[in-house]
């Protein structure tokens, strides 16, 4: 997949305060939280790392970090993007409600979205195909659509050595429309779908890894900053979104730590593969291949077995987290 730059827009928040408790407030129109509300609905420490501009919340477990006018945070370490901007007022640091439901919550108390789904079977999408080659580095001879492939099927073969029933959305050099490969994954009834791309951007100085969901409802996408008219529909793939968003914290965390990729996120986009899913799914970008490091990384077979293992990994977390919620 190749992406273009982000042009970063600062803009003034119209702020008025509501009665939840003296602690709410709301930003254009937007309900927000204040930290130390949401530190004591969930049982952290709260303390300023920088007085009116960055707040750390934490506990034996936890570690969140929160940052005045912007949109991603960190969660044990790990990049996460918000709908919505952190803003500062009357001496606390906010965040809108949204983010905390549809964000903070999936992934710090996941037990909220019983139903618990299961994990038995599970598609595997290599991204393009056939006429559509993706993402290319002419120099080192790669292009998108055979690097994923090749991951895939050996992400496929982890997983059915766990025990796991594969679905593979292509498993030639072929191109399937977006649609057809979320319908058929339907149709299979698969409980998973991972969509496994590889990056691309006309600066080679650009690197690291990425995990996509479906963006929740009424919110913005990462690379937007305001609430469009398709952001107000429902898809099916907003069913899911806080199972979606668990996966997509642990893939994103395996990713980074193991291997020692730049931390781009975990973030949201309105993505055709995601949005019809009737399961929890995600799309992962592994690396730049038009990085010159990563892309002759990317060229090695012995990276690609790596970052298979590295997703199956993110996928074995979520499934005894899982389990676990279902003991509950």
């Amino acid at each position: 997949m190749r992406i273009g730059y982000i042009v970063v827009v600062f803009f003034f928040f119209l702020i008025q305060t509501e009665s939840w408790g003296g602690l709410g407030l709301k930003v254009n129109g937007t309900e927000y939280v204040s930290l130390k509300e949401v530190a004591g609905k969930l049982g952290l420490k709260r303390d300023w790392i920088q007085r009116r501009n960055r707040i750390l919340l934490q506990s034996k477990w936890t570690r969140m970090e929160f940052e005045v006018h912007q949109r991603d945070i960190r969660i044990n370490k790990v990049r996460v993007f918000l709908g919505f901007p952190v803003t500062y007022h009357r001496s606390d640091l906010y965040i809108s409600r949204l983010d905390l439901k549809d964000t903070i919550y999936p992934i710090l108390t996941p037990q909220i979205g019983l139903p618990v789904p299961n994990l038995k079977r599970i598609a595997i999408d290599a991204g393009h195909g056939g006429k559509d080659p993706g993402t290319q580095n002419a120099k080192l001879g790669l292009l998108e659509k055979h690097l994923v492939l090749d991951v895939s099927r050996r992400l496929g073969v982890i997983l059915e050595g766990k025990g796991y029933e594969v679905v593979y959305t292509r498993e030639r050099d072929r191109y399937i429309g977006l649609t057809d490969r979320v319908q058929n994954a339907n149709r299979r009834g698969v409980d998973l779908f991972l969509s496994i791309h590889f990056n691309g951007i006309d600066s080679p100085r650009v690197a690291g890894s990425e995990t996509y969901v479906f963006t929740p409802r009424n919110q913005p996408s990462t690379r937007n900053k305001s609430v469009g008219a398709s952001a107000r529909k429902y898809y099916a793939g907003n069913k899911n979104n806080n199972w979606s968003t668990l996966i997509a914290f642990y893939v994103q965390d395996e990713m980074i730590r193991q291997l020692g990729t730049v931390d781009r996120g975990v973030k949201r986009a309105r993505w055709t593969v995601l949005r019809d899913l009737t399961c929890p799914g995600i799309m992962i970008e592994a690396g730049f291949i038009t990085n010159p490091t990563e892309g002759r990384k990317i060229k090695e077979a012995a990276y690609r077995q790596k970052i298979a293992k590295v997703v199956s990994e993110g996928i074995l977390r979520y499934h005894k987290t899982l389990v676990r919620l279902r003991k509950r």
